[in-house]
Parts: structure tokens; C-alpha cells; sequence
């Protein structure tokens, strides 16, 4: 299916380590180990003989593979609970009133999101939905939107563990842009950068 590796080939062995989610793999078709480096082979090896893929990955219900992050990309809850970013990013930018997000979560209670809308469909709902207001800042700063974001952050990712989901968000003005560093050419989040620069509006998310 559409988004998924499919299922794993005879004679080839396939799990998820369920400390971290890797995809670990095993079989005739892997490789040995490192040549002449028994210290690097010893680590991308499982005690058991799975090679360590990089990969994060879940199996569906029906037995295929979908690989859902790297896991040097993967953030770790302060609850120890592993997310997956970049799979909760793209169940979100799917909405079609959602134009990019950054995911929070790194040694964090809970996870939370930077938004910015598309604002060709939101002042298209806003007009449609009579609610008026004089800037892009405005609009995002009304309650009716704010709830209007809510419900379908909601209904993005019902799908996700209770952990995974966004529990609360921030909506931006301004996209996220290459020249601002706040991007990679190839239009990945710096999420350095954007920790960074918006430090203020992610603490004030994790307030009481």
C-alpha cells in the first residue's frame, strides 16, 4: 500500500525493538560485519543477530512495514516514551489548512506543535464562516480559529498513541523559510534553529 515498505521477503527476518521501535533485521541477505572492525560491527549488530537499521518502523495490522522516522531523528519524552516527529508532522500537513509544523516533545512532558496555516483556506473559512479580523496575527489569535485547529489536530492524529499527541500548539504569522535557517534546501526543519529562535512561545506552551 501507498506509504509502506510491504512485507518482509522469505528468508529474510524482520522486528521492531520495542525499546525504541528500530527496525531490526536478520537473514542471509545482511551483511557479516564491518571488515576488520569488530567494535563498529558490535554496534549495529543486536546480540541475537539483527542488524540495527536506523530506521524506526511499526508493522501495520495486516503485516506491512512502514518506516516512520530515522532514529537519530526520533525525540524521547521526559516520560521516556519515544516519538516520532516527522510521522506526526506529516499526519498533520495532510490537512489541507495546515501549510508546515514543527513538533516539540525532546525531554518534554508532553508534546506540542509550531503551526503555521494555510492562510488561503483560513481566510477562506474565515469569510465563509463570518469572522472578521484586521491581520494575519488577528485571525490566529481568535478563539473560534484556535478551536477550529484544535479539532482537527484532533482528528489528524486519533490515530496515535495518547503520548504522540499534540496537546497543545502555537499558530504563526510567518512561514518557516530556507533563508532564515529556519529550513534545509530540501525544505526539512531546522529543529535546532527553531528551537531556538521561537524558545519563548515553546516554554509558555509548557506552563501551567
Amino acid at each position: 500500500r501507498f506509504g509502506l515498505v510491504g512485507t518482509p521477503l522469505p528468508g529474510v527476518e524482520v522486528k521492531i525493538d520495542p525499546k525504541n521501535s528500530e527496525i531490526l533485521v536478520r537473514g542471509k541477505t545482511v551483511m557479516k560485519g564491518y571488515y576488520k572492525k569488530p567494535e563498529a560491527t558490535a554496534e549495529v549488530f543486536t546480540e541475537d543477530g539483527y542488524f540495527r537499521t536506523g530506521d524506526a518502523g511499526v508493522f501495520e495490522d495486516n503485516g506491512e512495514l512502514r518506516i516512520t522516522d530515522r532514529i537519530k531523528d526520533l525525540m524521547k519524552t521526559a516520560g521516556g516514551k519515544y516519538i516520532a516527529p516527522q510521522l506526526i508532522e506529516s499526519m498533520l500537513l495532510i490537512d489541507h489548512y495546515i501549510e508546515q509544523v514543527a513538533v516539540i516533545g525532546d525531554q518534554r512532558k508532553f508534546v506540542t506543535a509550531l503551526i503555521v496555516p494555510s492562510f488561503v483556506n483560513l481566510e477562506g473559512y474565515a469569510k465563509a464562516h463570518g469572522i472578521a479580523y484586521s491581520s494575519r496575527e488577528d485571525l490566529i489569535s481568535r478563539p473560534e480559529i484556535i478551536a477550529f485547529y484544535q479539532n482537527r489536530i484532533d482528528e489528524d492524529t486519533k490515530e496515535l498513541a495518547r503520548f504522540e499527541k499534540v496537546k497543545r500548539f502555537t499558530l504563526l504569522s510567518k512561514e518557516f523559510t530556507v533563508d532564515a535557517g529556519e529550513l534545509t534546501p530540501t525544505f526539512k526543519t531546522m529543529r535546532k534553529v527553531v528551537n531556538s529562535r521561537y524558545k519563548d512561545l515553546i516554554e509558555s506552551m509548557y506552563q501551567e
